[in-house]
């Protein structure tokens, strides 16, 4: 099996050992590679139905492996069987249990999956840095123009770097608010350096200084950020065991 590289931070665990109290965030990386089965047999009739969709053995396989784990890990918190997780859908569709429970949010790109769990409401977006040609046209179709003008003034790796940081960021924002697609990437302002933070907020619906924005990149080469209405949060980060 492919052996993905991951920070040290992420510590091999089994979903159920580790307890989620108040003020922390526990991020779950996932590689989504090798034998799919196993995890894949988590999966609700539904999530079958939508597996047999995909044209390709390569999404077939990750979304087996993404979702069976998802399933595994929240069980591990609810204290059920995978396959007793039941989830429901908010207005723009993002997922949450329909019991009583922990927050989550899934994340993939590449041959890695990340999960947040938390008590209180998480977005997390993760991204494979590549190469893109069209990273400028990208950054100045969806950045705000201040955060534009902070890219633009970078050159090589740095400007990579950057990009991914505030791709990663803004993601993570509108996925906690649960918005989605509808929300214009350009009415907020996140940083682009090693200090995440969500800098400002123009539409007057939220209030800036009452978000963390939170680096949880995986590995060497992978970007990722979360984000959630919360101050002084702790981050727990594991490596989904036997995954």
């Amino acid at each position: 099996m492919e052996e993905l590289a991951l920070h040290d931070t992420f510590a091999v665990t089994r979903a159920g050992s580790p307890t989620l109290v108040d003020g922390e965030l526990h991020v779950w990386a996932v590689p989504l590679t090798g034998d799919a089965e196993r995890l894949g047999a988590n999966l609700s009739k539904a999530e079958n139905q939508r597996l047999s969709r995909f044209h390709f053995a390569d999404h077939r396989r990750r979304f087996q492996i993404g979702h069976g784990a998802l399933r595994l890990i929240l069980a591990g918190y609810l204290g059920c069987g995978p396959a007793d997780v039941e989830f429901a859908a908010g207005p723009r569709g993002k997922p949450f249990l329909a019991a009583p429970g922990p927050h989550f949010n899934l994340s993939h790109s590449g041959k890695l999956a990340l999960i947040g769990v938390s008590k209180t409401e998480v977005g997390l977006d993760v991204e494979k840095v590549r190469r893109l040609d069209s990273l400028t046209e990208i950054a100045r179709k969806h950045f705000s123009p201040s955060e534009f003008a902070a890219l633009d003034a970078l050159q090589g790796e740095a400007r990579e770097l950057a990009f991914y940081r505030c791709w990663t960021r803004k993601e993570a924002y509108i996925k906690a608010l649960g918005e989605g697609l509808s929300m214009p990437l350009d009415v907020f302002d996140v940083s682009l350096c090693d200090e995440p933070r969500l800098v400002a907020i123009r539409d007057g619906k939220e209030d800036a200084a009452k978000w963390s924005m939170l680096d949880v990149s995986p590995g060497p080469e992978f970007v990722g950020a979360a984000a959630m209405r919360a101050l002084g949060v702790r981050v727990q980060r594991y490596r989904l065991a036997d995954a």
